[in-house]
């Protein structure tokens, strides 16, 4: 099983939920308003020295493979991105359970 994280300028974040419901991803969770300094791009603390803002989405899956197609969807994305701003940034781990019983 697969977890995987995501965070992203808010300004993207409607367009990367956009492309996870056109690759069949139901199952995720919305962090809004998360605050974030990244190797690219300005710190985004939502203050007015450094405006904006990230958001995160959480994914887990049971199938590896669909996965797999998710994190290459996502380094499509961003090979798409007009600017270091739009960028997002990408990681996953094993996960021992997954369950909603």
């Amino acid at each position: 099983m697969k977890m995987i994280y995501c965070t992203c300028n808010i300004s993207v974040l409607e367009a990367l939920l956009k492309k996870l419901e056109a690759i069949n991803v139901k199952d995720y969770q919305v962090v809004d308003h998360v605050i974030a300094k990244s190797v690219k791009g300005d710190p985004r603390f939502d203050t007015p020295v450094w405006p904006g803002y990230n958001a995160s989405v959480f994914l887990q899956f049971h199938d590896e493979e669909k996965a797999k197609t998710v994190i290459q969807e996502l380094r499509t994305f961003n090979k798409n991105a007009l600017n270091d701003t739009e960028l997002i940034t990408c990681c996953s781990w094993n996960i021992d359970d997954y369950f909603y019983d």
